[in-house]
């Protein structure tokens, strides 16, 4: 039997019609801002709204190319900016100031007071003469995973500045950090963090600078450690081909620990060869083991013995004087850790490691909650913020707020809508603490500008449409030390002036 073709056509129309009733339907049900919903356990059905069915494709995403051609990255990149502080001259000094001043997303300050990083600059320019180690923490979610954005903030830093090393690293590492060493350890070392899955036998809070400790009995201790056969435990460090010529040796290696109830002993191995051996009595405060080498090395293995482990806090690869910058990435964290620390064991390593500068760079893991209000964040923010300042007074803070990240709308990636107002909390709570903030948002494009660093030739952005690729991660970091050095610029020009006065 064969059909006529008006008959098909009615059919075909009748099909359209209750599809798109459907769709209008679907789209006065759900919730603003809600493209689907859930039918069973991972499936989802949804449609496309009538303003997507009846528009003519046309994608707005934001144009970044100026953004990455001002922020290009070159092997030769070692601009006026990266010489030794010691050699600028006044009118090399105006230039440079002059060229960063149109081209990078400034620093934003609380008020108008503009000198609040001029106690870390004074630090950093007599880091090398004086013979000292000035300490930058870069915390942050897994946008820094892997030392990205770190790894270039560190290199351009040491290069200026002078400085060696990786800085702070945990017994074990977590998260992939090939890039910049090869840090490995024995299975047997335990894990205890404060954010992520924790551990809630765990009833104190000695967790350091890094947010986690390591042990390598299990804590807290479930017998007598005299009765306990004694364990042996490594760390291992090597220099990584793909890393930064700065952090591939250091000079010094110092071990934070405490809280152990029996002694251990503790060997350090260099180039294959025993250089140090010692045994460590029981402790119950922070205590340090430090191994200066006369010339730089770039391979390291500690080995540990005893009944108890001590609870390992962090371990430093520094140079003997310069700037270090360390890499504490955080996975799932919205940086709401820092009050869950002691505050004597915080501030203790604080003064120790000679912290003068904490980069806290969280949000992302807020904005997929999405609300109308984020003033309950702009509090826990706050709070934290408010704890660095009580517990580390001497340390300046710049907050760098969240990226642009993407949401799929029909065949379309689209800002989170809620994304400014999370900004927006980390703004408030950062000056409200009398703070820094820079923002990544509007320095890498702003509305829209995710989906263009994705689809950029060579890609500078993974496809999930949050994180940067290592490529991206190397511009927004140059991004940020451009600012970071206008603002260093200005504090030149402001020493110069006072001298010609």
């Amino acid at each position: 039997m064969q059909v006529k073709p008006h008959i098909t056509l009615l059919y075909l129309l009748s099909v359209f019609t209750i599809l798109l009733l459907i769709s209008f339907a679907f789209f006065i049900v759900l919730p603003e801002n809600q493209t689907q919903f859930r039918l069973v356990s991972d499936i989802y059905i949804g449609f496309p709204s009538p303003a997507e069915i009846f528009r003519q494709k046309k994608d707005h995403y934001a144009d970044i190319s100026q953004i990455i051609e001002q922020n290009q990255i070159t092997s030769d990149n070692d601009s006026v900016a990266d010489a030794p502080a010691a050699i600028f001259i006044p009118d090399t000094l105006r230039a440079n100031a002059d060229s960063l001043k149109n081209s990078v997303r400034r620093l934003q300050y609380p008020g108008t007071d503009r000198s609040l990083l001029y106690p870390v600059f004074r630090e950093m320019d007599s880091a090398a003469s004086l013979n000292k180690v000035v300490r930058i923490v870069h915390y942050g979610d897994s946008q820094i995973e892997g030392d990205r954005i770190t790894s270039f903030l560190r290199n351009k830093l040491q290069k200026k500045f002078g400085g060696k090393g990786v800085g702070l690293i945990p017994a074990r590492q977590v998260y992939d950090f090939k890039f910049s060493v090869f840090h490995n350890a024995s299975e047997n070392w335990n894990r205890y963090t404060l954010y992520g899955k924790t551990d809630t036998l765990i009833k104190h809070k000695r967790y350091g600078l890094l947010a986690s400790f390591n042990s390598f009995t299990p804590q807290p201790c479930d017998s007598s450690p005299k009765n306990r056969i004694p364990e042996y435990a490594w760390i291992s460090v090597q220099q990584s081909p793909y890393s930064y010529g700065n952090t591939k040796s250091f000079e010094q290696c110092r071990v934070f620990y405490g809280y152990n109830k029996q002694p251990f002993t503790a060997n350090l191995i260099v180039g294959g060869q025993l250089a140090d051996s010692g045994t460590y009595q029981p402790a119950d405060r922070l205590k340090q083991i430090k191994w200066s080498f006369d010339s730089p090395v770039s391979e390291i293995k500690i080995e540990l013995k005893g009944k108890h482990s001590p609870e390992l806090y962090c371990i430093a690869l520094d140079g003997e004087n310069g700037v270090a910058v360390d890499n504490v990435a955080m996975r799932g964290c919205a940086g709401t850790v820092f009050t869950k620390m002691d505050p004597g064991l915080f501030s203790s390593l604080v003064e120790k490691l000679d912290v003068k500068l904490m980069i806290l760079q969280f949000g992302g893991n807020i904005v997929p909650n999405i609300r109308s209000n984020y003033s309950f964040y702009e509090r826990w923010f706050y709070s934290q913020l408010n704890y660095i300042r009580t517990y580390a007074p001497q340390v300046q803070i710049i907050v760098i707020g969240v990226s642009d990240m993407s949401v799929k709308k029909g065949d379309t990636y689209t800002t989170y809508p809620n994304l400014e107002l999370v900004r927006d909390a980390l703004k408030n709570a950062t000056f409200r603490a009398n703070a820094i903030y820079w923002d990544m948002y509007e320095a890498m494009g702003g509305k829209n500008s995710m989906p263009s660093w994705v689809f950029a030739k060579p890609p500078l952005a993974s496809p999930d449409f949050v994180h940067f690729n290592p490529k991206g991660a190397q511009i927004i970091a140059n991004m940020f030390y451009n600012a970071l050095m206008h603002e260093y610029n200005q504090y030149k020009k402001h020493l110069l002036l006072q001298t010609e006065e």
